[in-house]
């Protein structure tokens, strides 16, 4: 799956110490799998060397602890994210970007809330808001505009995949119950459909057409 260092290194070292050589690339393929096998709060370095086939030092050596490993991951994901072949209109263009986006972050277990709140400042992170605000600027909003929107699409994105992501075992709740006391008018007007059975498709697409409108 990542491929960035010498497939050589990988080797058995020679000598008296027989044990793989794991690169960071199979420090972090190792992590992905026990995040979706386990989930983020069971994620772990030592989960990691067991996946891994390998000893705590093995990982440490790479990364220090979890939050370094949950920022290294972080930075995989939102690196996933291809911006080539874009739309020529600038709208569609940001549009296109916020949804691989969501993608990515759906396509790992935990996702959303692994990505949420870490920001390691490299070019793979970088390079996915830069590609949304130029975009922005092209459709004429201005720099302020610009940066302020592009933070509410990943806003957005982000906090609709870790609701997706945190499945209720009764979605519906107390909700038609509720509704029943006379106590909510308006959500009682707008209805339960409305409310609680759209799709979380249904609700992306909806939300990124408010913030992105055809029409600027």
């Amino acid at each position: 799956m990542y491929h960035d260092q010498d497939i050589a290194d990988r080797r058995p070292s020679t000598g008296r110490d027989t044990r793989m050589r794991w690169t960071l690339d199979d420090v972090i393929e190792a992590a992905f799998t026990t995040l979706d096998a386990e989930g983020l709060e069971k994620l772990t370095l030592r989960g990691v060397a067991r996946n891994l086939g390998s000893h705590l030092n093995s990982v440490s050596s790479y990364v220090k602890t979890k939050q370094t490993l949950i920022d290294t991951m972080a930075d995989h994901i939102v690196g996933s994210v291809d911006v080539t072949d874009l739309p020529a209109e600038p709208v569609e263009r940001a549009r296109t970007v916020a949804t691989r986006y969501r993608a990515a972050l759906l396509a790992h277990r935990d996702g959303g809330r692994l990505v949420a709140g870490t920001f390691t400042g490299t070019g793979k992170t970088l390079r996915v808001a830069d590609t949304i605000v130029g975009a922005l600027l092209d459709a004429g909003h201005q720099e302020a505009d610009a940066a302020r929107l592009c933070w509410a699409i990943v806003y957005f994105t982000l906090g609709l995949t870790q609701e997706q992501q945190t499945p209720s075992d009764n979605p519906r709740g107390s909700f038609h119950d509720l509704i029943a006391t006379g106590n909510y008018p308006a959500l009682a007007r707008i209805g339960e459909p409305l409310m609680v059975t759209d799709s979380f498709d249904e609700r992306f697409h909806y939300g990124l057409s408010r913030l992105l409108p055809t029409e600027q």
